[in-house]
């Protein structure tokens, strides 16, 4: 009997691992699984964790969780696996396109994988053995034809396959992490936190009665932090509008808090439609998806020569100068017909500075830009390009991904369209209008700070970190947070198991900038040659040779299901 290990069981280990006894079930073979997570969740893993603060919101609408499939039934053998509902179904989900939509918190979905794992009852199958090892994986190492897994308790486990579904890593400290850090162990009272989460590692902040917190980084992790931070003991908010969801904030008298977030641009995030008769405005029809697909792939997936992205933006700048123009969306006025929008739409494409009128004017004022965003995705006022192209583009993105994963592209161009998904998520994986409402509430409340928001200096001193801004005001924190997330730059992880991988020439990156190099099946394509060993990989760490990893739909995609396929018939 042949065995598998499945390091890391969040909710792709436990797509993965539905998957698998599926195809076992139609086939007469044998498998011993050892799987290996460290989270107290099996399904859920870190991110999705049950005992998680309510402040953490999921940046998904229950609406797009529609296609959250449940688990059909599988007749395995002499046992039935029961079915398991869809998640809109488990949670009841029912609502009216024109209610604003709902973002479910991360725990919610954590509780729905936890019991969607418990309910595999995997024990009990006829011709699996299933054991699930609650320590956390440091090396995989080959010996004699055979691969051994150890754990940081020291444990090794011999097997004959291994699968990595771990998602987030954290990398080496900047520099600039580094001094914080350093400069924080000089004094009990100054605080540098490396990470966003668990947000409960700054409940200790909240005893104090008047607080001053830097934030790096202005994107969804900060919103998360701004949330826990200023709400139970702090004050409160109330939603005085439930058709816009504005928000005021009531602070608690005897205490105060003061939130100054920081980021290279201080751009602010550009919320979702408030609902889906919003949103659909926005949403290219199945047969422009069709077409967007074929065009696509017609260059990414057969030339390996293009040297440029222009195969990709084109027809989006196509379809977003359609929508932009289509009399249903209220959009800024303008004498441009539809050729000319799609020229300015390509020419934002690679320079996002430009200056024009359709387009919105980063001159503005933070507060302003939220405030005018909110009204955008409100359908309450003019909508710009750069928005409109934003919520296009989120629309297109299942399409853009599936093309342009395992591609013939080189990994220069890969990089570059990659960079360029990531610079628009500003706008398609915006925020809920409800956390934004939030922010501008916080600012009203002199409670969150937007003057520093802009690249500011900052300098080390007795007190804690003085940030400096533009015009020479300034303020002092004692503690700083950093909530920019990592990018999956293999080269530069800092965890063991990683580290082992690359040191034993196990995994390789498909750049220098990315991540691991894999197969269309998962599987890593390492340098061993003398030794070919069998490790397959899913997910965030796989980003380059996959495109959109992030996604909790991701986690239940056709990558996993072609994973299991291609694993089961090649078992002996």
């Amino acid at each position: 009997m042949n065995t598998l290990a499945i390091i890391g069981l969040g909710p792709r280990g436990l797509y993965a691992l539905e998957k698998l006894i599926q195809q076992l079930s139609v086939s007469e073979k044998k498998l011993h699984i050892i799987s290996f997570e460290p989270e107290d969740d099996p399904g859920a893993g870190q991110v999705w964790r049950k005992q998680q603060s309510e402040s953490n919101w999921a940046n998904i609408t229950v609406r797009a969780l529609q296609d959250f499939q449940g688990r059909p039934e599988i007749a395995f053998k002499n046992n039935l696996i029961e079915p398991f509902p869809a998640f809109t179904d488990w949670i009841n989900y029912n609502q009216n396109d024109s209610d604003p939509d709902i973002y479910p918190t991360r725990s919610k979905i954590g509780t729905y994988l936890n019991e969607r794992y418990n309910s595999l009852k995997i024990q009990k199958l006829d011709d699996i053995t299933f054991k699930l090892i609650k320590e956390k994986v440091t090396k995989v190492t080959y010996v004699n034809t055979k691969l051994h897994v150890i754990t940081d308790n020291g444990n090794c486990s011999e097997v004959d396959d291994v699968l990595i579904t771990i998602g987030h890593q954290s990398t080496k400290l900047s520099s600039q992490l580094k001094s914080w850090k350093q400069h924080a162990s000089f004094k009990k009272d100054l605080h540098a936190f490396e990470n966003s989460y668990p947000i409960s590692q700054f409940n200790f902040l909240k005893r104090e009665n008047d607080v001053t917190i830097g934030i790096r980084g202005f994107g969804l992790a900060m919103v998360d932090v701004m949330r826990a931070l200023a709400t139970e003991v702090f004050g409160k908010f109330e939603i005085t509008n439930s058709d816009t969801l504005k928000t005021i904030y009531i602070n608690n008298p005897d205490k105060k808090i003061t939130i100054v977030p920081f980021s290279l641009d201080g751009m602010p995030l550009a919320p979702k439609p408030l609902n889906s008769v919003i949103d659909q405005l926005f949403q290219p029809s199945d047969k422009v998806l069709e077409s967007l697909k074929i065009q696509i792939e017609t260059v990414a997936k057969i030339n390996s020569d293009v040297s440029d992205f222009g195969f990709l933006t084109e027809p989006i700048a196509e379809i977003s100068a359609k929508i932009f123009t289509n009399t249903k969306l209220k959009t800024k006025s303008h004498a441009l017909n539809k050729e000319q929008i799609k020229n300015l739409v390509i020419t934002w494409f690679n320079n996002e500075n430009i200056e024009h009128e359709l387009i919105i004017d980063k001159k503005n004022s933070t507060y302003n830009l939220i405030k005018a965003f909110i009204e955008m995705a409100s359908n309450r006022c003019a909508i710009s390009l750069d928005y409109c192209i934003g919520q296009v583009w989120r629309h297109c993105q299942p399409t853009i991904y599936k093309s342009l994963s395992h591609s013939k592209l080189n990994n220069d161009l890969i990089k570059k369209i990659i960079d360029l998904d990531d610079r628009i998520k500003r706008y398609s994986y915006g925020p809920p209008i409800q956390s934004m409402q939030q922010m501008l509430a916080l600012v009203d409340a002199k409670v969150l700070n937007l003057d520093f928001v802009k690249n500011p200096k900052i300098e080390l001193c007795d007190e804690g970190w003085q940030l400096i801004n533009s015009k020479d005001d300034s303020i002092t924190t004692k503690s700083m947070i950093n909530s920019v997330l990592d990018a999956p730059e293999l080269l530069e992880i800092d965890t063991p198991l990683i580290k082992n991988l690359l040191h034993d020439d196990l995994i390789q990156p498909i750049h220098s900038e990315l991540g691991i190099e894999t197969d269309t099946y998962g599987i890593v394509q390492n340098s061993n040659e003398t030794h070919p060993v069998s490790i397959a990989l899913l997910g965030r760490l796989s980003k380059g040779s996959v495109i959109g990893v992030d996604a909790i739909l991701e986690c239940f995609g056709k990558r996993v299901e072609d994973w299991a396929i291609n694993y089961v018939r090649n078992l002996n």
